[in-house]
Order: C-alpha cells, then sequence, then structure tokens
C-alpha cells in the first residue's frame, strides 16, 4: 500500500481481538510505531464522541480491551489497552502491542539449558512462551497470542542461529525480559506488527526493500568516519589475569588498541561461571571485525521522513528488515546495507499522515565506497 493519501480508524476489540465492541469516532488524531527489540505503543484521540460511541465508551476497560488500528482497510497495528484518559469532551485511549502481556507474564518454572542441554536461543524462547503464556491463553476470552508468534530460523549463507547455556529459576524474571535480555546481548531480534510477533537471529535478512536514495526522504542522509572506532588490535579480559587478544599491527593504521572487559553472555542469574579464554576469543574476534577499520557509515537522520512519493510502502516497514540505502554527497558516494530500527506513523486532520523512520547498519555489512573503487 502507497504511503500517500492514507487514512485510519481505531476500534476497540475485546481481549484477543476478535470482537469488536466500538469504533472511535471521530477521530482527531491517531499515532502508532513498530520497533525492533522493544514493546511498541498507540494512542488514539476522540474529540466531541459521536452518540453511539460516547455511550459504548464505558466497554474501554484499560486491562480488559485492546485497540485495534486500520490504515485504510489494512489493519496495521493493536494491542491492549493501558491508559484511558476523559477531559472534558476528549478522549484518549493508549495501548501497548502484544509484546505487553509478555512484559506482565511471570516466569514461574525453571529452565536448564547448562551443558549439557545447551539450545538455540530462538528454540529457548519458543519453550518458554509456549509453557508460560499457556495460562494467558485459557483465559476467556484469550490473548490470542501464541498462535500469531513465528520463529524465522537461520538460513541466509554463513548465518547460524545464536546458542544459549542460560539457566533461569521460577520467579526469577518475565517472560519479557528474559526474552528481551537475549535481544540485548544474546543474538537475536523480535518485533511485533500488527498482531504476528516475530523473533529471529539478527544476523538474519528477514527481508530486503528496493534501493532507496536521499529521494526517498525528507531529511538528507549522511557520511561519517568513526575514526574513534578504529581497533586494530582488541583485548578481552576478565580483570583476574586471563584474556584473550584479535588483530594486528596494521601496516597502514598502525597500532590502535583497545581493552573490553569479558562478559559472561550466555548467564544471567548470578553464580555463573567466569567466560572460557575460547569465549573471551570470540567475543575479541567480534569486536575486532566490527573495527579493524574505521568505521565508515552512511545513515539518515534519526525519525527521518519518508517521502510519500518514495520507493517504499507501508509493507516494507518492518522492523528487522534490511533497506540498501545509496547515498551521493560532495565528495563522497556510499552504499550501504541498513536495517530498520523502528517506524511510526501519525495522523492528523491539519498535518494529513506523516511517517518517520529510524536505520541502523546492517550486522557485519560492508560499505561500497565508490570513491574508492
Amino acid at each position: 500500500m502507497a504511503l500517500s493519501c492514507a487514512q485510519h480508524k481505531a476500534f476497540i476489540y475485546d481481549r484477543g481481538g476478535e470482537r469488536k465492541l466500538l469504533e472511535l469516532e471521530p477521530l482527531t488524531r491517531v499515532r502508532w510505531e513498530r520497533l525492533r527489540d522493544d514493546i511498541s505503543s498507540a494512542t488514539a484521540y476522540v474529540a466531541a464522541a459521536s452518540q453511539e460511541c460516547a455511550e459504548k465508551l464505558v466497554l474501554a476497560e484499560a486491562g480488559r480491551v485492546e485497540l485495534v488500528i486500520f490504515r485504510d482497510n489494512e489493519r496495521v497495528w493493536e494491542g491492549p489497552v493501558t491508559h484511558v484518559a476523559f477531559q472534558g469532551d476528549s478522549v484518549e485511549i493508549t495501548a501497548k502491542d502484544l509484546m505487553y502481556y509478555a512484559y506482565r507474564t511471570i516466569i514461574r518454572h525453571e529452565y536448564d539449558n547448562r551443558h549439557p542441554n545447551t539450545t538455540k536461543v530462538l528454540q529457548r524462547v519458543d519453550r518458554v512462551l509456549t509453557a508460560e503464556m499457556a495460562r494467558k491463553e485459557a483465559l476467556v476470552p484469550k490473548i490470542n497470542f501464541l498462535e500469531n508468534v513465528s520463529f524465522i530460523y537461520a538460513s541466509s549463507e554463513g548465518v547460524t542461529d545464536a546458542r544459549t547455556t542460560s539457566r533461569i529459576l521460577p520467579y526469577e524474571t518475565t517472560v519479557f525480559e528474559h526474552i528481551d535480555n537475549f535481544a540485548a546481548r544474546g543474538g537475536i531480534d523480535y518485533t511485533v506488527v500488527g498482531r504476528r510477533v516475530l523473533f529471529f537471529d539478527v544476523h538474519q535478512k528477514i527481508g530486503q526493500t528496493p534501493m532507496v536514495t536521499r529521494d526517498d526522504f525528507l531529511a538528507d542522509p549522511i557520511i561519517t568516519q568513526y575514526g574513534s572506532e578504529l581497533a586494530t588490535q582488541v583485548a578481552m579480559t576478565d580483570g583476574k589475569g586471563h584474556f584473550a587478544v584479535a588483530g594486528e599491527v596494521d601496516p597502514y593504521y598502525g597500532e590502535w588498541e583497545v581493552l573490553h572487559q569479558a562478559y559472561d553472555e550466555d548467564a544471567e542469574a548470578t553464580g555463573e561461571e567466569p567466560p572460557s579464554v575460547e569465549e573471551m576469543m570470540s567475543q575479541a574476534q567480534r569486536v575486532y571485525v566490527q573495527g579493524h577499520l574505521p568505521p565508515l557509515v552512511v545513515r539518515v537522520p534519526e525519525n527521518t521522513g519518508l517521502n510519500p512519493n518514495g520507493v517504499l510502502d507501508i509493507a516494507d516497514l518492518v522492523p528487522g528488515v534490511w533497506i540498501p540505502l545509496s547515498a551521493s554527497l560532495p565528495g563522497r558516494t556510499l552504499t550501504q546495507m541498513q536495517k530498520l530500527d523502528n517506524m511510526s506513523v501519525e495522523e492528523t486532520a491539519e498535518s494529513g499522515e506523516v511517517i518517520t523512520v529510524t536505520l541502523s547498519p546492517a550486522p557485519d555489512e560492508k560499505q561500497i565506497d565508490e570513491e574508492e573503487e
């Protein structure tokens, strides 16, 4: 669906998103977003509600119902209502996406993947979700979460799914916090698109859009070289005399060393064994690969508006999708694969629809510097 000339409608549905209760009208403003590795939110604003809508607004009980947003005829966002504010003739309804159900679910069982029971992180997330969210699916009506979860396992050449040796004890954390920890340092991403909840490895390409250029944005791209991130030698240490070093003196750049405190990337509970020398070497190698050349990055400013007449459409804007970005600026031309971090949509009567995005370089992608070819 093209980005221009779209209009939104907002509805209240019962928990689970299957039974429509009322339409929010007249809708004066609506805002929704999609995020990578976080819980998104949406807000609908109603001013001087119609008589039918006003009579039914008593059904908009936070904690029970869901906000569902349509963009033209496409159902683009939904999730449980968390906040309802009445002020004068106006009503403001805010909701969180489906991962909010996981945010409010405590892990009640032990999950132990210490050696020799190691597993893929995605498989562990699947196991935890299936077991812990089952009691929410037993509610009437059910939350309608598990049947909409998808796991995208590694299929790209050279990509293998991250593994874990994590152990979690009963009532130690919540389902969301456990998953979010893996997203922060365990090698996976997640996002919610409508009612679909997607989990995938950070290196897995879940989709690729057409090439975008400066004509597709309302702000000019920026090409930056980060010399402070240059690291020709990387050392990881546990601070107790154990270390691992990756890299060597570079014949052109010389010797630029960095020292990092090693971490146990699998453990969440205290009392776990410190990282081995092999783990530290793996961590050092990853940092070295990213920084052995001064990173050259093409980017667009955070929350840049999209040109409604550009090549992207709303179906492309799935956080985690890869977007090839080409920028021709005075002195340098650079093409680099980007990853969509988040997008937001806002429509008002005064301004119409505005869509903004935030991108970051895709993992381990090499830039093509046309000035150096």
